[in-house]
């Protein structure tokens, strides 16, 4: 047998131009690869040792093609990889690397995802190749968490476990400097939103809270301001620091709620997490203010919001408050699905979340219908204008869960 690696964190090294330098250090000794973006596979030039180039189309980076990509990197005998690109790479590289010392695990993880939306890794082996993350965009943190995302002919699915936490990670300016500022934004309010979904739960240990608010308050100031070069490599830092930090630590399981509905937009739409989440993310927490406790808790979502947007000149007001800012940012949101995507895309929720599912328990595809029925969404994709916000009878709020 192999022997168990147990692994707590990975390690970060951050500056500018130290990609090259970095990954030569990281991989000394070990025969390489570097799986990268093929849109951006000059970047790959000089990485590490003399090491096998894999340019791959994040587009198409389904289950298939990460098993193919796995067979490759056992083929060639990797011992480390070098994943530069967006988090669909990084999630691909990781998954595949569970993959290269045998197939059996990574069969075993595709099969399952068949009938589950998340697959529990065992723990990785002394035997599987180290992943170096080298992301070329922010917020995703994909370079520093436990959890990866791969597109199945079932959805998306979720591979958790330290077996898909890259070892090292990588963060250079030079890699955000060319990125849009919409898209720097997006991915500030995915960080951000990383914070607040976990807020939802009912509970959280005080430095938790402590934690979350600072990085909060940081990623708001930072989407505010003017998005330099060292501004970029502070929204990169917070990132990977919202899985590094306390800040999640104790959250209950599936708590961003949000998350899960906005993974089943994005699928059915074939639109980007991110617009699917800026479009839904305002009605989910209105649903928690009404205090539906299936959502969430409002005491904790509003005591976090609250003392994050202290400085940022936001409504209080969870649901007010996130709907100004992604309009602030100015954000794209999703195309606006018919009646027929929106059944779709209730129906998916309630069969792999909903019900006794794992992340939106009790909730049926009426229930998200409803949301889905109220949300932003893009009227017209030619010019980007959002519906306005819903207009909504008042209701009473109930105090606390409504349990």
């Amino acid at each position: 047998m192999s022997a168990v690696v147990r692994r707590r964190r990975s390690s970060i090294v951050a500056g500018a131009s130290i990609t090259r330098a970095a990954c030569a250090r990281l991989t000394a000794g070990r025969r390489t690869a570097v799986v990268v973006d093929g849109r951006l596979a000059p970047l790959a030039e000089g990485l590490g040792h003399p090491a096998d180039v894999i340019p791959i189309d994040p587009g198409s980076m389904d289950a298939a093609a990460v098993e193919a990509l796995a067979e490759r990197l056992r083929a060639a005998r990797t011992r480390a990889i070098v994943a530069l690109g967006g988090g669909t790479v990084l999630d691909a590289v990781t998954v595949a690397a569970i993959g290269v010392a045998s197939p059996a695990p990574l069969s075993w993880a595709l099969e399952r995802a068949r009938s589950v939306p998340v697959v529990t890794l065992p723990a990785p082996v002394a035997a599987a190749p180290e992943v170096i993350a080298v992301p070329t965009t922010v917020g995703t943190s994909a370079e520093a968490n436990a959890v990866a995302v791969v597109r199945t002919p079932h959805g998306y699915r979720l591979f958790v476990g330290d077996a898909v936490r890259p070892r090292h990670a990588v963060l250079d300016a030079v890699h955000y400097a060319t990125l849009d500022a919409t898209d720097v934004r997006s991915g500030c309010l995915e960080a951000l939103l990383r914070l607040a979904g976990a807020s939802t739960a009912p509970r959280a240990h005080p430095r938790a809270h402590a934690h979350a608010v600072a990085l909060a308050q940081a990623l708001l100031a930072l989407g505010d301001g003017d998005l330099d070069h060292a501004a970029r490599l502070r929204i990169a830092r917070c990132s990977a620091a919202t899985q590094r930090s306390a800040a999640l630590r104790g959250r209950a399981p599936f708590s961003p709620r949000h998350w899960y509905l906005a993974n089943e937009v994005s699928f059915v739409a074939r639109t980007t997490k991110m617009r699917a989440t800026a479009s839904v993310v305002s009605r989910v927490w209105q649903r928690i203010e009404d205090g539906d406790s299936r959502w969430g808790s409002f005491p904790p979502l509003e005591a976090f919001w609250r003392e994050a947007v202290r400085d940022a000149r936001l409504p209080h007001a969870p649901a007010a408050g996130i709907d100004a800012l992604v309009a602030r940012w100015g954000l794209p949101l999703a195309p606006r699905p018919d009646a027929e995507a929106r059944a779709a895309m209730a129906a998916r929720a309630e069969r792999w979340w909903g019900g006794r599912g794992p992340a939106l328990a009790g909730l049926t595809s009426a229930d998200i219908r409803g949301v889905l029925a109220q949300a932003r969404w893009d009227s017209d994709p030619r010019t980007g204008a959002p519906d306005p916000p819903p207009r909504e009878h008042p209701r009473p709020r109930r105090g606390g869960d409504n349990t």
